[in-house]
């Protein structure tokens, strides 16, 4: 299933960037992280277990203030810029996780996320974070902060400078094409077209205090090739909001060389007994896709065997759906999606990736 999105507007350049940025700039060191934050209702802890990655060695506390409010820190990580992303985590979780912002302080990198039920109350919830601030050197690497909530319709702006990369050194547009729908430009997409440019695998997250989710739809077949993402509230309503993307093709989700794998799985005519697969980075080949029922999948990875790690998904080519991690193992990662209004099981197109 192909994205047809309309491409309304592409000419103009426009829109001013906000005042307040998501951190602070020092010096520059390339640095990135990962974290499954497994203790929803601990006051404060320092993570233990094998699922996290600091690049400097150093700790990752997370602190919880309220019910769904969290800091995550990485210690010795406070760099300017860079991207962060959080996603609910766990079997049948219908959460919503949001970054709220991240900042560097006294050198450690804060990120703050705000967790929601789905009815879009505060409310604790198990998470995956990560954050990083990677020019890669192998593979094509994206990421930008779409820094205006409500742009005027159909202008596109560059996002802000301080909160992007591109390792083809294209620089990304972002516009809104009706309330809570946005279309972007991205050149490590556009490198790819017309064959692989469905291959790669995004990560998409509201920005914000508010409980929203935004989602990547996916591309169209034109060049340069516009890209859609929804943004929803806990109801399913679409709302403007304010996202980070990040985007990797043969590279991991962080932008490292590390052992990774990547998919981005969908189907025919709306079948989901005819799954295909658009990508895979490990020595193994391509991955494969198990459906248990409505919304369970499973992919498996072969040759893949990663102790702890770091896993992501999100749902891809449906407007109407929103996918994240059940549960990872060393070699598969269990996916569920749900519908965006009722938060039930359903079937749909998703992309998932997988990195040590």
């Amino acid at each position: 299933m192909r994205t047809a999105l309309r491409l309304l507007a592409v000419l103009a350049l426009g829109g001013a960037l906000l005042a307040v940025a998501p951190g602070v700039a020092q010096a520059a060191t390339a640095v990135d992280g990962y974290v499954w934050a497994d203790q929803p209702s601990t006051p404060s802890y320092t993570v233990t277990h094998s699922w996290k990655r600091n690049s400097t060695g150093g700790d990752i506390r997370v602190d919880r203030a309220s019910a769904g409010v969290y800091a995550v820190r990485f210690v010795g990580m406070g760099v300017p810029g860079g991207v962060a992303h959080a996603r609910p985590y766990g079997s049948l979780n219908t959460a919503l996780c949001t970054i709220a912002n991240w900042v560097s302080s006294g050198g450690d990198e804060v990120v703050n996320v705000r967790c929601f039920t789905a009815a879009g109350v505060p409310a604790d919830s198990r998470f995956t974070i990560s954050f990083t601030n990677q020019a890669t050197g192998v593979g094509t690497f994206a990421y930008l902060w779409a820094n205006q909530t409500s742009p005027p319709l159909d202008v596109p702006y560059t996002p802000s400078n301080s909160y992007r990369y591109d390792s083809t050194g294209v620089t990304p547009q972002v516009w809104r094409q009706s309330v809570g729908v946005y279309m972007m430009t991205i050149g490590a997409v556009d490198a790819h077209y017309p064959l692989t440019h469905h291959d790669g695998v995004y990560q998409v997250t509201a920005y914000g205090t508010a409980a929203v989710r935004c989602e990547v739809h996916g591309e169209n077949d034109e060049m340069p090739t516009p890209i859609a993402v929804f943004c929803t509230d806990h109801a399913g309503t679409l709302v403007d909001s304010r996202f980070s993307v990040t985007y990797a093709h043969s590279v991991s989700v962080l932008g490292t060389a590390a052992v990774a794998a990547n998919g981005h799985f969908g189907y025919f005519a709306d079948d989901p007994t005819t799954w295909f697969v658009n990508g895979f980075w490990n020595a193994g080949g391509a991955p494969t896709v198990t459906r248990f029922a409505a919304g369970r999948y499973q992919v498996s990875f072969p040759g893949l065997s990663i102790v702890g790690g770091h896993a992501v998904a999100g749902s891809r080519g449906n407007p109407f759906t929103y996918c994240l991690v059940a549960s990872w193992s060393a070699s598969a990662v269990n996916v569920h999606c749900f519908d965006r209004v009722t938060d039930t099981l359903t079937d749909s197109e998703f992309n998932t990736a997988f990195t040590a």
